[in-house]
């Protein structure tokens, strides 16, 4: 017999035994020791199935709080990551020393929620026929004025009546066409694969390199430079996917601390440091220029690391200057929420973020921008930055 439907019945089955034994005559009833026993057992049976009933509300609540808890407490977007760090008890920055005076400077980010990607806009065709349609209205409004007064042989006038019913009219076409406004200037700026947004937590903070990987970084380690702009604090690049993961093998070996590539989600948390703008510095190219190395003011070239403004976190260089591989497979996103989302498990293409000097699209610079290429593709506008892997 199967247990929980033998506790679940067995009210039903003792309220049946106590019946049984109070009932008058009852064979039962006649021989007291062998009543004292059965009861007895009852009783204890009664025990079990309130042990049963217990476990399985234990069992109920447990499923219905399944979501795993954060494994550290989630920043609250106000407090400054000093102050986090304070709270979580652990250094705000690390240092891993790469030999010869050549350090890698990482700084700690916080564990978070934020909405990844860019919401899909209204489409212009729902004000567009809002417009529409309230512009034909007060076409016929007017052309039937006019009618009757042609008929009537007198000057067109309006009355009060009719006036207020154009003024309206006419309210409802300016609505449509704010909307229709609205929703072109919304679909200029729309990243269609950055969507649909979708709310995403990490429970686990991280360190992530303050700087793009540079030049005398990547040659105390490797020994060489693939680099075609050189200059020692210049950003590296002319990397594949495969290039980065070999660095970050022998940075691990030299320096004891594993380190790795970003996910997807863990790089967009860290641009974004807790804005909903297009760029961390803000929503125009003005805020832009403050924070990137982009072709209207880049010269065609790569510029040293750590010369533009940095976003909350202490990150610089975020948007512009090199696109930074990121460790996830390129895939579509999915409307759920997510949880230390890491990427389909395979695929073709690997993530790229942040722009850089060469590509003159500013639209390819937000926080929320998503580019992809083969993982064996380089190219002298790509290159990386690290984070410690493992817990801090």
């Amino acid at each position: 017999m199967n247990p929980g439907l033998f506790l679940i019945s067995f009210p039903r089955n003792l309220a049946k035994g106590r019946a049984l034994l109070s009932k008058p005559g009852s064979s039962l009833c006649s021989t007291p020791p062998c009543a004292r026993i059965i009861w007895g057992e009852m009783n204890g049976f009664r025990f079990l199935s309130l042990a049963g009933w217990l476990c399985m509300a234990a069992t109920w609540l447990a499923a219905a709080d399944a979501q795993p808890p954060a494994a550290f407490p989630l920043w609250n977007g106000q407090e400054s990551t000093e102050q986090y760090a304070k709270r979580v008890n652990l250094p705000p920055t690390k240092t891993l020393d790469l030999g010869n005076g050549v350090n890698l400077e990482f700084v700690l980010i916080p564990a978070g929620k934020f909405v990844m990607g860019t919401p899909e806009p209204e489409s212009p065709w729902v004000g567009g026929v809002v417009l529409g349609i309230a512009g034909l209205a007060v076409l016929l409004l007017v052309a039937q004025v006019l009618v009757r007064a042609v008929r009537q042989h007198r000057r067109f006038q309006f009355s009060l009546r009719w006036l207020i019913v154009v003024v309206l009219v006419l309210g409802v076409a300016q609505y449509g066409g704010f909307r229709c406004w609205r929703a072109y200037w919304a679909s200029r700026n729309f990243l269609s694969g950055a969507s649909p947004a979708h709310e995403v937590t990490l429970t686990r903070l991280s360190y992530m390199a303050k700087f793009l990987t540079t030049q005398e970084q990547y040659q105390q380690v490797m020994g060489k430079n693939p680099s075609g702009s050189k200059g020692a604090s210049l950003p590296l690049e002319t990397v594949s996917w495969y290039d980065a993961q070999e660095f970050c093998k022998k940075v691990s070996k030299k320096t004891g601390q594993a380190v790795r590539l970003p996910t997807e989600a863990e790089w967009e948390f860290a641009c974004r440091a807790g804005t909903t703008t297009a760029y961390y510095s803000g929503d125009t190219e003005a805020d832009l220029g403050r924070a990137a190395w982009y072709p209207a003011n880049s010269g065609g070239t790569t510029h040293p690391v750590g010369q533009k403004e940095p976003n909350a976190f202490g990150l610089y260089d975020m948007h512009g200057n090199v696109w930074e591989w990121c460790q996830d497979w390129y895939g579509d996103y999915k409307p759920e929420a997510a949880l230390n989302p890491q990427g389909p498990p395979q695929g073709e293409y690997r993530v790229l973020r942040g722009n850089s000097w060469y590509d003159f699209n500013l639209r390819s610079c937000r926080s929320a921008n998503r580019d992809w290429n083969p993982p064996v593709i380089r190219g002298p506008y790509i290159g990386f930055r690290l984070m410690l892997a493992g817990p801090p």
